[in-house]
């Protein structure tokens, strides 16, 4: 694209065409009066040599006669300043269309003025890419947590059922899933679970009025809505204030039904503190609580993962320990990169003489955003997403899935294409704006000194 349409695709509104307009206008007078001028200059340069000539022909020399010329005083007239209204006025009176930046420019002009702009991008880009630090660091930390995820948490424990071997799990889920266990006594589970009684914890299908398929003691958990450890303050919040019962058959069927006699009539906050220690009742049970979100894959009814679909494959895993607790060693590798990223980033900025508040790794409120620490934490949860996926790939096991790890990405890799295909430009763009906005506003300041300081004389 040619300079000229490239400042012809600027959008000038309010004030701003106003001030181009007047500016076309005394450009147009300023050229028309210099025609006007260099023309009659020309006119009197043959005038003067033609009299010169016949001067000389007559015998008479032009020094002479110059020379004999007395001066001839020049009266000097006062300048008087207009008002801005009758400038704008003639101006608007003249040029009724809109007036483009590049009726105003030179090609000089517009390639100074692009040479200035490109400079700015450039800075922006410099201010925001990766050096050979930052991509240590990201490496580093995405490296530090995939052996995490390959040693310490790898697969869980379970126990052998009729007859059958179990397998031993990774130390770190191990550890996490027994500290749970132990968090309450039998005794302290007991009275939980009569002070914190809900209506969406039947465990078969025996009483309600609407069969849940699969439902049983150990899946019910999985398959109620309510025990999930974030979906539960929805759906389950929202159960105990209806006295309701919402489940996912095995089938894939979202089933909602009243459940007769259940407490009703009681408060948001109320419902909140039941659900709450509803929850605290099951942690520590053997077949604990499903990992966030997960209930939700039993919808996924479809796929043929060792002749199981999406949906019956998660039931398996949940019935095979890949639960909260499971989930919880599966989150540390993720805040390991969240951790060391963020912590060497801060590190880093301040030994670059950055701020304190310049430096702090995280978007603040009215600040801008760092797009430089958005990349690093990308990049470090890219290495380890695809450590896990090779970690599935080689075992053949979709045990070693890591849920938090995989929901993780998403969210950064949503963030990031956001920044690339959008926020990016859009930055870019905003700092060119406001380089520019710098600029007309001192012109804008140093006119009205003058025009002030002309008014005042």
């Amino acid at each position: 694209m040619s300079d000229s349409r490239r400042y012809d695709a600027i959008e000038v509104t309010g004030n701003d065409q106003t001030y181009l307009k007047v500016l076309k206008h005394i450009d147009d007078r300023a050229r028309s009066s210099l025609a006007a001028a260099t023309a009659g200059n020309v006119a009197a340069d043959r005038a003067i040599a033609s009299s010169t000539s016949l001067l000389e022909s007559l015998g008479y020399r032009p020094s002479d006669a110059a020379s004999s010329q007395k001066e001839v005083p020049v009266e000097q007239k006062e300048l008087k300043l207009r008002p801005w209204e009758e400038i704008v006025k003639e101006a608007e009176g003249e040029i009724p269309g809109e007036v483009s930046v590049s009726e105003l420019l030179s090609a000089e002009d517009m390639a100074r003025s692009n040479a200035v702009i490109d400079g700015i991008r450039a800075r922006y880009d410099m201010e925001h890419r990766l050096d050979a630090l930052d991509w240590g660091i990201a490496g580093i930390a995405g490296a530090v947590s995939a052996l995490v995820d390959i040693f310490l948490v790898q697969v869980p424990s379970t126990p052998g059922r009729l007859g059958a071997a179990g397998t031993k799990g990774g130390w770190l889920s191990d550890t996490i899933r027994e500290k749970l266990k132990k968090l309450y006594t039998p005794e302290q589970v007991r009275k939980l679970e009569k002070k914190f009684k809900v209506p969406y914890d039947a465990s078969t299908s025996k009483r309600l009025a609407k069969k849940v398929a699969g439902l049983g003691p150990r899946s019910h958990r999985f398959q109620s809505l309510g025990h999930d450890p974030i979906l539960g303050f929805i759906f389950g919040v929202r159960d105990i204030l209806q006295g309701r019962f919402t489940a996912i058959d095995k089938f894939g069927k979202i089933i909602s039904q009243d459940i007769p006699g259940a407490e009703t009539g009681l408060s948001l906050f109320q419902a909140i503190a039941l659900q709450l220690g509803h929850l605290k009742s099951d942690i520590g049970t053997p077949a604990g609580l499903p990992a966030p979100f997960m209930p939700l894959f039993q919808l996924l009814q479809f796929g043929d993962i060792d002749g199981r679909t999406v949906g019956e494959l998660s039931r398996a895993m949940y019935a095979n320990g890949y639960d909260f607790g499971h989930f919880l060693a599966m989150s540390v590798p993720v805040m390991i990169i969240e951790v060391l990223v963020r912590l060497l980033y801060f590190a880093k900025r301040l030994a670059e003489k950055h701020t304190f508040m310049e430096s702090i790794p995280f978007d603040l409120p009215r600040r801008r955003r760092q797009p430089k620490l958005q990349t690093m934490l990308f990049t470090a949860h890219t290495i380890a997403t695809a450590a896990n996926a090779g970690k599935v790939w080689f075992t053949k096991n979709p045990m070693a899935i890591n849920l938090p790890q995989w929901q993780w990405y998403a969210k950064v890799s949503y963030s990031q294409l956001r920044w690339v295909l959008f926020t990016k430009e859009a930055e870019r763009l905003d700092l060119v704006q406001k380089s520019i906005d710098s600029d007309w506003q001192h012109i804008n300041d140093e006119l009205l000194k003058s025009w002030s300081f002309a008014q005042d004389a």
